[in-house]
């Protein structure tokens, strides 16, 4: 190869990398398109201390509105919020960031799920403004998504799990918890059943029958278990066939003074059986386990049964 071959040749190779220098410069570097304007700073300003309200949209599907309420409790379509449900929507919230421009093309939107018949729309309310986004599918990295703002056509990769938190139906967003009680407080536990019913009292160093007669520990361990913190597996319609089932049985707890700290009450049946509660309203569905733990049978409670 002649002497000026060889210049030519390494004065092509300098432009093909200048050129490839410059590109990645203006691609941050990385050879990949950085969000700005708006989507950019999506995220800005959306933390657990801000964020007023939320809204989850998905076509075909009830809406889903998160408020937040007096002294942070959050409520769900007007129903108490399962507070750690929320909890974890914000801190997703804490750490989302938007990353690169994945395609600008609205032919890719069908396929990367951000189309308007396929997204979840998630729209925040901070200081009395809106801000919308659409949120697809998840991405080939482990929490991430396609997402875009509503009247536009670029698609981004949310640095985030948020898609996870969109895709919860109503219950999921709904407390379950039918009763939270300091067990400490409790003095007597009253079990009204269809075919008995019996009371318990605390004494100095054991429970026992009102009346006499020793208890089980492990059975009033468990009832008192339940009392603690006894969670639903989920919420019963009125409609529902299970809600047409008679009562059959009712927990009440009571400290010395007589005073109700909650009232278990539950439905008939062999699997799950509806309840109520005294701290709300609301018809819950609980399992034949729970049921039996937190109103058993008198004769289960004998020692060494």
């Amino acid at each position: 190869m002649s002497e000026r071959a060889l210049k030519q040749l390494v004065g092509a190779l300098v432009v093909v990398v200048g050129v490839w220098l410059v590109s990645l410069l203006f691609r941050g570097g990385s050879g990949s398109i950085a969000a700005t304007g708006p989507v950019a700073s999506f995220f800005e300003d959306l933390d657990r201390t801000t964020v007023e309200r939320v809204r989850i949209e998905h076509e075909g599907d009830p809406s889903i509105t998160l408020a937040r309420g007096a002294e942070e409790d959050w409520t769900v379509n007007d129903f108490r919020a399962d507070v750690e449900a929320v909890s974890r929507l914000l801190d997703v919230l804490d750490e989302a960031e938007i990353g690169d421009l994945i395609a600008a093309n609205p032919d890719n939107h069908a396929r990367m799920g951000v189309s308007t018949d396929s997204a979840y729309v998630v729209s925040f309310s901070v200081g009395g403004d809106e801000r919308s986004l659409l949120v697809g599918k998840s991405a080939r990295r482990f929490g991430t998504a396609y997402v875009r703002l509503p009247d536009a056509d670029e698609v981004y990769l949310l640095e985030a799990d948020l898609r996870a938190q969109l895709t919860r139906d109503l219950d999921a967003w709904r407390d379950r918890t039918m009763a939270a009680v300091d067990t400490a407080t409790v003095a007597r536990i009253v079990v009204e059943r269809a075919r008995d019913g019996y009371a318990l009292v605390r004494g100095d160093s054991a429970w026992t029958f009102d009346g006499g007669g020793p208890v089980s520990e492990s059975g009033v361990a468990g009832i008192l278990a339940e009392l603690a913190r006894m969670v639903a597996t989920g919420f019963v319609q009125e409609t529902d066939s299970l809600a047409a089932f008679a009562e059959d049985a009712t927990t009440t707890a009571l400290t010395a003074d007589g005073e109700v700290l909650v009232r278990v009450t539950l439905g008939e049946g062999e699997g799950d059986r509806w309840a109520r509660s005294s701290a709300s309203g609301d018809l819950y569905r609980v399992s034949s386990f729970r049921a039996n733990r937190v109103a058993p049978a008198r004769e289960t409670l004998s020692p060494g049964s």
